[in-house]
């Protein structure tokens, strides 16, 4: 191989890689490069020239200091950093250019499909920047388009996972692997409410002020939904959701502290949130969000979800005449929903919005049923099940599915 990987600067943690050594390697090690190659293609959903497609993965995997800048400041990038990224372009250029010639007529590895694909976000940009680039933009213009991939997508961790959770054992974030695909167009009524967060939240990424939300009312009305939605809806802006559980919220301290390292913005999930009067955690939440030492990060926002207004259990004690400053206990317990600036309120379907509902999504999932059928079926089903709701409406088609596709894929006939 005629390029030199050792004369990289900014990219040198390329070089630790195994698999990007082997590429250089002559050609005796081929079927031991193709064994591994197969097990990354399989692991990673790689698909195509897999050594090239594993080349734009570890690009966009490595950590080195212009990852860590151009994930926080973009094209705000340093001058002269970004001159050192336009000397190793050249050289990752050549690089990838060989192993395209190389394996474009691979039979294995030239055209492959794993098992379950699984595509690198922006990945196109990596093809115009590393292969087509010299033809189609300069080095300096390459180097641009890639501060701004990593300023929108993140690379490693931000690259890989629209939504974590906070690890209290390990204090770090994890990833989580099978976060939900809602999005705003699926979640049925509540046009006001989603016109809110969706405006609140766009105001968050554009850098202006913007409120902690709280969203409360029925249980299975959609309120965890709509935050998962803004997940998959704001990923390319650069939004990551972090849900930490009520037993960690002494760490959030912590969490703040990880959070502020990156520069995605990050929505903390709080979901399904009340306290019994008797607990007291909620003072280290209500301690983050406002008033406390602890300043929140400008790239950190709160929003909650509950089926409760103020949060912290009120009890008809608190207003006991007996004590001498009763309105004090008043104050301290919905001092905690003072701190979310937007509360919205999600009440249960009247009977025509939920059929509504129901028939969309029974015509959007293709169920075998007729309109009048559904709605005799969500009448009985709401005999013994509690509430018009988006969860109870989601069991329902979920019953139906299990029973009706199945009779109709046995009623079929059966060509002869």
């Amino acid at each position: 191989m005629s390029v030199n990987l050792n004369n990289l600067i900014v990219f040198r943690n390329l070089l630790e890689d195994e698999l990007i050594n082997s590429l250089c390697v002559p050609k005796k090690m081929q079927s031991e490069l193709t064994c591994m190659m197969l097990a990354k293609a399989e692991k990673l959903g790689l698909t195509g020239i897999v050594p090239v497609e594993y080349s734009f993965y570890a690009i966009a995997h490595e950590r080195n200091t212009f990852l860590d800048m151009a994930e926080k400041f973009g094209n705000g990038t340093g001058r002269s950093l970004k001159k050192a990224v336009e000397h190793d372009i050249l050289i990752l250029r050549v690089f990838i250019q060989e192993i395209f010639n190389r394996y474009k007529n691979d039979p294995l590895l030239g055209n492959y499909v794993p098992t379950k694909i699984q595509f690198l976000c922006g990945r196109n940009r990596f093809e115009r920047i590393f292969m087509h680039g010299s033809t189609l933009m300069t080095t300096a213009d390459a180097v641009e388009d890639l501060c701004d991939y990593y300023a929108k997508y993140g690379y490693g961790l931000m690259l890989d996972y629209a939504a974590f959770s906070w690890e209290g054992g390990e204090q770090k974030l994890l990833g989580t692997r099978n976060f939900s695909d809602i999005t705003f167009d699926k979640i049925y009524g509540y046009e006001r409410q989603k016109k809110e967060l969706i405006g609140n939240t766009e105001a968050f990424l554009a850098g202006r002020p913007a409120n902690n939300v709280l969203l409360y009312g029925d249980r299975g009305t959609g309120k965890s939904s709509c935050v998962q939605a803004l997940g998959n809806m704001f990923f390319s802006r650069g939004l990551r959701l972090v849900e930490v559980s009520r037993q960690y919220f002494e760490q959030l301290p912590k969490v703040m502290a990880a959070l502020s390292k990156w520069g995605k913005y990050f929505i903390v999930v709080l979901d399904d949130l009340s306290f019994e009067e008797f607990e007291v955690e909620y003072k280290s939440l209500k301690s983050i969000l406002e008033g406390g030492l602890e300043v929140k990060p400008a790239n950190v926002l709160f929003y909650a979800t509950s089926n409760r207004r103020n949060l912290v259990k009120e009890v008809w004690q608190d207003q006991d005449a007996r004590e001498l400053h009763n309105v004090d206990s008043i104050n301290e317990k919905i001092s905690l929903a003072d701190r979310f600036g937007i509360k919205l309120y999600f009440d249960s379907m009247d009977q025509d919005a939920y059929f509504y509902m129901l028939t969309q999504t029974a015509a959007n999932e293709k169920l075998p049923i007729s309109e009048d059928d559904l709605k005799a079926e969500a009448v009985k089903w709401e005999m013994s099940h509690t509430g018009r709701n988006g969860r109870v409406g989601r069991q329902l088609l979920d019953y139906l599915h299990g029973r009706l596709d199945g009779l109709e894929t046995a009623e079929a006939p059966t060509k002869k």
